[in-house]
Formats: structure tokens, sequence, C-alpha cells
């Protein structure tokens, strides 16, 4: 589909890409990994025809669309989100618009009949097209994936510039989708997602027919959803056909050969040099000597590789221990916008507890974070700290309160107590900043590398109670790696909000969900967390399985009598829904028969003989039509919980 030939890319000094030759078939599902600052994204926009290579060249196959998600910078043309992500059918919308217009002309009684046919010839045209491409599936499709993204209903018509950034992305991500490119290019599409939604969106990309590359520091969501690797590192890209798993394994398979290799060559360096040595005085030996030193000269020398995880470590700082109770959340309510987020949370976290607070996006967990930390006061409730305890908040707003005057290594001192200054450099090194990387300015860090400053910012404080809020958003995986081991060896207590599923795993021995205003206890690992919320979503599939296991094995009349009832009320509702679906089925059979009908009448010039005859049947086309759209949508909703209703009972 997209061939690169011996792409280059410079900026100044720096070689984004060298000599990079690559092949993206139709159906490839790759993930494109990589440290912050490699140019991931640099690359995206290549591929985009954003940004001109340097040198080489990009071949595109016919008719190849491509779709692009980038971190930010989103722009958008329409007031309202539904507006926004159905202008992705853009042909469709085009098409019912010009039908409108014509509609419109036709109610003019002045209009001349040559006139008039000419519109009607240009009307039939457009409404065979309009079949043709399913006009009819805007706004259920729209609806689908915009619900997917974590929208309710009543949001479609709000102003998108009344959502977050976060939300804006989901929009821009939810057009993107509907417009089905036979390439997408996903930036991070995870970022601003939270679990419910990434779930919702794998599922999704499991149907996608298309090509698909993602940039993503989520390992998870690489696992589900790539079957190749592209590593892009100091301007090379190297290629593992697997996912992130299979490449985690492979890099250390290639990385124990090239040890290997480099090992036996320097065994055969180190041979020929004595060779060297001993006869080099020897005149009967001067060819071969000749010929050796001829050889090491044009040897390629194998080089160790790096492994920069190995080399950096670090701890938190913790400072004296605390009670035995750190926090005690108790009656804690909060009004925003006129509504209560959340109402009477009640929770506590013990010393050396990890605990992970999730949730829906708007749900609350930022801003109950923010209460926790002392920041912003509740409406309603008291937050009482344990004794001895010394918190730490980080969030990602901090990023922007850096000085981008200010040198790396200049930002981090100005918090630095003086006992720490001698290893504010290995705390940088931790955090991938090395060499000559902390006399950069801030201003020059892309936003992933400025989370990585505050977080290391944040380790040269003592505390004993860690409050993260979204620690891992645009830091890569080496990365993550490291504060994932930092905080497994820290022993203060920890809350973290996060939807970052390989990062909580074997971190947290419990989780908090922030769920219809309330707080929901799940104790046990991240995994068991997300295998129960998967149960969640087929509850009555799991409900109905028990129900029948126990029935076949328990006399107890009530469970039995408790199964008989829910199950006469689900089949009483598929039969209404049967039959609803049935007549509004037949309804619009009626009403598509009698608008070929008026499609013929149309057609037949001596309608517009009669000129209030022609205008009074154009009036009654519009009417059928808002009908038949009416009963489309009507049909589409009773079709939707009927096939619910349906899926719920098959095992």
């Amino acid at each position: 589909m997209i061939r690169l030939n011996t792409v280059n890319l410079v900026f100044g000094s720096k070689v984004i890409l060298d000599t990079v030759s690559l092949h993206i078939q139709r159906n490839d599902r790759i993930g494109l990994i990589g440290p912050n600052g490699t140019g991931k994204s640099t690359l995206f926009k290549i591929v985009c025809r954003c940004i001109e290579p340097s040198a080489g060249t990009i071949i595109f196959a016919k008719n190849t669309s491509i779709g692009y998600l980038p971190q930010e910078g989103f722009v958008f043309k329409k007031k309202t989100i539904f507006e926004e992500a159905s202008s992705a059918f853009e042909d469709i919308l085009s098409l019912k618009n010009q039908i409108n217009k014509i509609h419109t002309q036709l109610e003019d009684s002045s209009l001349q009949d040559e006139d008039r046919q000419a519109l009607l010839d240009h009307y039939v045209h457009l409404q065979h097209q309009l079949e043709v491409v399913n006009g009819a599936k805007v706004n259920a499709e729209t609806g689908k994936v915009l619900k997917g993204m974590g929208f309710k209903e009543a949001d479609f018509e709000r102003s998108i510039n009344t959502f977050s950034g976060g939300w804006q992305m989901r929009v821009a991500l939810s057009k993107l989708l509907l417009q089905e490119p036979n390439l997408l290019l996903l930036d991070e599409p995870t970022n601003h997602l939270d679990i419910d939604s990434i779930l919702w969106l794998e599922e999704y990309l499991k149907e996608f027919k298309g090509g698909l590359i993602i940039i993503s520091h989520d390992r998870a969501f690489l696992d589900r959803n790539v079957s190749k690797i592209w590593e892009l590192e100091k301007g090379d890209i190297s290629e593992y056909y697997g996912n992130y798993s299979f490449y985690e394994a492979e890099k250390e398979k290639r990385k124990e050969l090239q040890i290997a290799r480099y090992t036996n060559q320097q065994k055969r360096i180190k041979e020929v040099e004595r060779f060297i040595e001993r006869f080099r005085a020897k005149n009967t030996k001067a060819s071969q000597v000749q010929s050796r030193i001829h050889m090491l000269e044009k040897m390629e020398r194998e080089e160790l590789p790096e492994d920069t995880v190995e080399q950096v470590k670090f701890r938190f700082r913790t400072s004296k221990q605390s009670g035995v109770t750190v926090l005690d959340v108790k009656d804690v309510s909060h009004i925003y916008d006129g509504r209560f987020i959340f109402q009477d949370i009640c929770f506590s976290i013990e010393r050396g507890e990890k605990v992970a607070l999730v949730g829906q996006n708007g749900s609350g967990k930022s801003t109950l974070s923010r209460i926790i930390a002392g920041i912003e006061q509740p409406y309603s409730g008291t937050i009482k700290m344990g004794h001895n305890v010394l918190s730490e908040y980080f969030a990602q707003e901090h990023a922007e309160k850096l000085n981008n005057n200010n040198t790396l290594l200049q930002e981090i001192e100005s918090v630095a107590p003086f006992s720490m200054i001698p290893h504010v450099r290995h705390i940088l090194g931790a955090f991938l900043f090395s060499g000559d990387d902390v006399f950069k300015t801030v201003n020059v860090l892309s936003g992933g590398e400025k989370s990585r400053l505050s977080l290391a910012k944040m380790l040269l404080k003592s505390a004993n109670f860690l409050i993260l809020d979204e620690p891992t958003n645009h830091i890569d995986i080496t990365t993550k790696k490291i504060l994932k081991d930092a905080l497994l060896d820290y022993t203060g207590s920890v809350l973290i909000v996060s939807h970052d599923r390989d990062f909580l795993d074997g971190l947290v021995s419990k989780v908090y969900e922030l769920r219809n205003g309330k707080i929901h206890i799940h104790l046990g690992s991240f995994k068991d967390f997300l295998e129960k919320k998967a149960s969640a979503l087929h509850m009555e599939i799991a409900e109905t399985e028990m129900r029948d296991t126990s029935s076949s094995k328990s006399e107890d009349c009530g469970s039995q009598k408790q199964q008989y009832l829910q199950k006469k009320e689900q089949n009483a509702r598929k039969r209404k829904l049967t039959k609803e679906v049935q007549t509004v089925e037949e309804h619009i059979a009626l009403l598509e028969v009698q608008k070929k009908e008026f499609d013929h009448v149309f057609s037949d010039v001596t309608l517009y003989n009669d000129k209030e005859r022609s205008v009074e049947i154009n009036k009654q086309y519009k009417v059928l039509t808002e009908e038949l759209n009416s009963l489309y949508k009507r049909w589409e909703i009773a079709h939707t919980e009927l096939e619910s209703l349906h899926n719920k009972y098959i095992i």
C-alpha cells in the first residue's frame, strides 16, 4: 500500500531517519515504539505527507486513504460533537443536502418545465447514489461510535468547546473510525481514554479491515492490537514479527546473539593481533602479516548492545514511618457545574497499601485526588491524614509549571535539598536524561519528556504517601518499567489514578472504582479487577449460566422461582421488541413502496403542467421522507436492544 525507499530526515544536526526503507501492506497491524523524542510522530507526518523527507521517495498505491489521529492540535469545523463526528460521512451528507436543496427548488411554482425536469433528473440520480452508499446509516453509526467512546446521548448536541482536550480527542477519534480509511495512524490513542473506552476501542479495531499503525506506550493495548513491531532508534527501524511481548523476548535473543558475535569477534581479533606481533619481524611471513593487517582494517566491528534499563535504577525517598491508617475519607461529596459528581464517599488507606483509583472519564477521579492532596476542598465530608503522614502529589499539570528558561539540571536543582545535590544527575539518568541532555532547556522538551522531568523533581522530596494522577501518560515503556520497579520497592503508601493496565497489574493490591458517584471496592490484583469488569459486561450471561448449573444441583425452590421469573420477564420483553421490529419493518416497507411511487411520479413531465399539484406532491414527499427517517431510528433502537437481549443468552 505504501513503500518508503531510502528515506532520510534531518532536522539541523539531528538525524531523525537514516536511509529507512519500509513497506506498509494493506492489512498490516504495526506498533511503532521507541524512546520519546526519537521521531515516531514525525514518521507519521511523513506517511501522511504533512512534511517532506530530506531524501528518498515514498510511493502510495492507488486509492490509498489515510486517517491520522495526532496527540494534540485538533481542529474542528462543526459546533456540536454529533455534527463533527457525523461529518465523517461527508459524501452522504453532501448528497442529502443536494436532495433537500432540490426539494426546496421544486416548491417554486414559477419554475419553468425544462428547469423542473432537469432538477428531477438530477434528483433521481442523487437518490440512486444515496441508496448505493446506504444513506440511512449516518445517525446510527455515529451514535454507536460516540457511545463507545464514552459520550452520553445528552452530550451529542453540546458544543465541542465545552469539552476538555481529552474528550475532544475522543471526538476526533470517533470521526476517524467512522471515515473507515484503509490505513489508520493512531498516535497515543489511549492517553485520554478510560478503561471502558479502551476495551471498546480494542473490540472495534478487531473488526477494522484496513492497515493499522499505532504509537503507544500502553503495552497491553499493543499486545492486543498489533502483530508487528517497528522499533525506531537512532534513525533506524528494526522489524519484529509479533506483538509487544514477542518483541521483548525476541530483542533479548538478538541482544544475546549480538553479545556472542562481539565476544567471538574480539577473540578472533586478539588471535590475529597475536599472529601479527609474533611474525611481524619475519620476512617469510611478511605477506601473511600484511594480509591480516588489511583484514583488521576492513573488518566491520561488532558493538555491544546498549542496555539502558539495567544502567538506571532509583528508589523513592521515604520519610519516617506513618501511623497504621494513612488516609481516612469520610462522607465526602463534591459538586461541579451544579451537580454531584460523587456523594458520601467513604474509604481508607492503610500503611504500605498500594491502591488504584479508576473510573470513567468525568467520574471525578482527578477531582478526588486533588481533594485528598488538599488542593481543593470538598463540598461536604472530611479528609483526615494519619499520624506522621507526609504526602506528595503528582499530576499532569505539573509539567506545565516547569520553568521553560531553565536547563534540566537547573530545574531539578531548584527543588533539591542540599544533601541531594550530588545525586541529581543520577536521578535525571533514571528518567533517561543522560550526558549533555541535562543542559537542554526545558522549552525544547516534548510533552512526555516534561512529564518525566516532573516525576524526577518529585523524587527529591521525602514522603511516605504518594498521590499520583496519571503518572504514565506520555512516558515511554522503558520509563514506565523503571517507575513501576521503584514503586514496587517503595515502602510507603500509594494512591494511583491510572488506566494503564500493564502498569497497574502486579503493582496494586486493591482497586477503588468511582462509578455512578459511589466508590466500589475490589480486593486483589488489577488483573482480577479487569476480569471482574469483563464479567460485569456480561453479568446476565454469567447469572443465567450459574442459575442453570445450580438448578440441576440444588433443590432451592426460591432460586428456581427467581430464575423462572427473570426468564419470563426477559422473554416477554423479547416478544414485545420482536413485534415492534416487525411492525416498524412493515411500515418502512409500505413507505418505501410509496417513496418509489413518488419517484415515478416525479419522473413524469406532465406533473409540472399543474404547478399547484406538483408543489403539493413535493410537500407530501418531504413528510414521507421525514417519517421514514424517524422509522429508521426507531427500528435501530429496537433492533439493537433485541440483539442485546438475544446475545445475553448465547452461551
